[in-house]
């Protein structure tokens, strides 16, 4: 039962008995496709949802963008990365009517695929190799977290098990130590997580890494803040004090830390070899002895010994319910509540058993990731839809609840998240039918009639341009100038025990030429060359990127090492393989390989005039490629 303070808050919150008809709470359903005038123009299903929008406002879809447009937007889409010059000309030279799909598919084939969309999901899951916050303690084993996203991405590992091993990896059963190990990684979810370290209070600090496990968990997956209703009610969203605590007791059977005290430490899973670990056992019992001929022993076995294979994720606690911290202070408490899943969430799915002998989490992670639930395949799919057009069909990304927008195009979001399921919830799938939709293939060059009447492109009536996110401008501008290592898996954080980050070595990460999904992030400070492209902060969730066109951009391309270097560097290579070429030749080039089409009479004209100028060719020419790749036409995607 219900306590009587939940009860008069709820009285008192008329937001809550409200939200319980949330639009976000009704199960997807199917939708017949709506009547279009320009029944010729859908290439897909979903183009008849959004047809039917734009006529309904009596405007009209813009144009298919052209090839060379589209498959420079297909690459940076998919890979961050823009086509070269002999993968431009490969498609605009293909003849096949199914040369657009075939593109995508291998596109999705590549690895750097992977490295592009896993960072996106890094984005929701707020991912650092450092803690940040009080104590900015290094996470040298975080890197494996990061690895594991990019492969799942990259294997089209099914959504659905992807939430459930990112909550309880650790606890699936498993063929193999491999096995074992990757779905142990991938509970490094709930670790790498910000979390006040340095708090004197053991038991408040316990419950701040579970409260911020809570508010993770409801924004990543299900779009809802759970973490509002700490100390009361929700006061919109129809979500219980009893509800949070009733999560809290699952997230306060898990542990993270193996010490709650200054200056905390995480957990370690340790996958090292049997025998390694044997060595270990056998050192630590040899440890215990003081004679020499121990000591001499010891010396060799820790010269032989090769270090830990650890692995930084959560583990089970003794299962415990909750009781009530009215108030959110835990020194007060209500009634005891049983792990559950919030009543309103449940009430068509029914509460799972939770297991008197484990967290609760599994059941946790299969209740959201199954395809009864109304949130999670909606949450996604509109997640995928941003990532692909810059705005969600719900623009708050991370928020499904009264205070988040309602979405533009409703049946067009059932449509996605009934379709994500129907095949198996394969993100590559979702990929093929939004990237082959004419929606997706439209030109930015719309009427004025059209922008005037829709500026946001709520609409989705013309494709909308947009600055390429930090890490694609970075790697891209390393891509074109031939300096990109895709080898590479690049720098680590290599500190041993409980060690503070040290911020002196981001100078050091930032001169790798790995791609920039690879290079550690820290909490405490950030790249020059990405906080001046709006990297987004670590500390929190972030299903939407802003994108702010400020002068500290242009300052930075301009006077950038990165810049510098990586202009020279083409500068050098370019005039090392065109001897005896002109300087129109050379500028034609330039152009076509950087930006990705011919070069203009005039643009030749006035290439020849500026390599002109100075007698230092190789000056000259890096001076006239910074300019190239300063330019909006390499900086955005349209």
């Amino acid at each position: 039962m219900r306590s009587l303070f939940a009860i008069i808050l709820t009285a008192l919150a008329p937001g809550l008995a409200a939200g319980a008809e949330l639009w976000s709470l009704a199960p997807p359903r199917p939708h017949p496709l709506p009547d279009v005038a320009a029944s010729a123009w859908p290439e897909a299903p979903l183009d008849h949802f959004v047809l039917a929008g734009i006529e309904a406002a009596r405007q009209h879809p813009t144009a298919r963008a052209d090839r060379r447009t589209l498959v420079r937007r297909a690459y940076l889409d998919l890979h961050g990365l823009p086509p070269t010059t002999e993968q431009l000309q490969a498609f605009l030279d293909d003849p096949r009517p199914d040369a657009w799909p075939r593109l995508i598919d291998q596109l999705l084939a590549s690895p750097r695929y992977g490295e592009r969309w896993g960072r996106h999901w890094l984005d929701v899951a707020r991912y650092s190799d450092s803690n940040g916050m009080d104590e900015d303690i290094a996470h040298p084993n975080a890197f494996r977290y990061r690895d594991y996203v990019i492969d799942a991405f990259n294997r089209d590992k099914p959504f659905d098990q992807f939430i459930i091993e990112q909550l309880a990896g650790d606890l699936l059963p498993a063929d193999g130590l491999d096995q074992r190990r990757a779905q142990t990684v991938a509970a490094g979810f709930l670790s790498v997580g910000p979390k006040m370290l340095a708090c004197d209070d053991p038991d408040k600090m316990r419950r701040d890494i579970v409260d911020e496990q809570i508010d993770t968990t409801g924004r990543a997956f299900l779009g809802l803040t759970f973490g509002c209703a700490r100390c009361h009610d929700h006061k919109f969203d129809p979500i219980s004090i009893e509800d949070y605590y009733g999560l809290a007791g699952i997230f306060m059977s898990t542990k993270t830390l193996t010490k709650y005290s200054v200056v905390a430490e995480f957990h370690q899973h340790d996958f090292s070899p049997l025998l390694d670990r044997a060595k270990r056992e056998h050192i630590a019992h040899l440890e215990k002895r003081k004679n020499h001929i121990t000591k001499k022993e010891l010396r060799r076995l820790r010269k032989d010994l090769p270090p830990k294979v650890e692995v930084m994720a959560v583990t089970e606690y003794p299962a415990a319910d909750v009781r009530v911290h009215l108030r959110g202070d835990y020194q007060s408490l209500g009634e005891s509540v049983p792990r559950r899943l919030p009543e309103a969430l449940a009430a068509r799915s029914g509460q799972p058993v939770m297991p008197a002998d484990q967290s609760g989490r599994l059941q946790l992670a299969r209740w959201i990731a199954s395809p009864e639930n109304p949130l999670t395949a909606r949450v996604i799919a509109n997640r995928i839809w941003r990532w692909h057009f810059g705005r969600g069909i719900v623009p708050t990304a991370d928020n499904f609840g009264v205070l988040g927008e309602k979405p533009s195009h409703p049946e067009l979001l059932d449509h996605l998240a009934l379709r994500l399921v129907e095949h198996g919830w394969s993100i590559k799938a979702l990929h093929r039918e939004i990237m082959g939709s004419a929606t997706y293939q439209q030109s930015s060059l719309a009427s004025a009639e059209l922008e005037e009447a829709d500026p946001e492109n709520r609409l989705f009536a013309r494709w909308k341009i947009r600055r390429l996110e930090s890490e694609a401008i970075r790697d891209s501008i390393l891509f074109k100038s031939g300096r990109l290592d895709l080898a590479s898996n690049g720098p680590r954080v290599f500190v041993g025990g409980n060690k503070y980050t040290d911020r002196g070595k981001l100078a050091e990460y930032e001169k790798a030429t790995c791609r920039s999904v690879f290079l550690p992030v820290l909490r405490s400070s950030g790249y020059d060359s990405q906080n001046a492209f709006d990297f987004p902060d670590p500390a929190v969730i972030c299903g939407h990127r802003r994108s702010s066109p400020v002068a500290p951009q242009a300052l930075f391309l301009m006077n950038s090492p990165l810049m510098h270097e990586s202009s020279a560097h083409f500068a050098k290579r370019l005039l090392e393989a065109t001897p005896g070429q002109t300087v129109r030749e050379r500028a034609a080039y330039c152009v076509l390989h950087i930006l990705g089409r011919e070069a203009s009479a005039d643009e030749l004209d006035r290439a020849g005039s500026f390599i002109a100028k100075d007698a230092d060719q190789a000056e000259t020419w890096a001076g006239f490629t910074r300019v190239l790749l300063s330019t909006n036409e390499f900086l955005y995607l349209e």
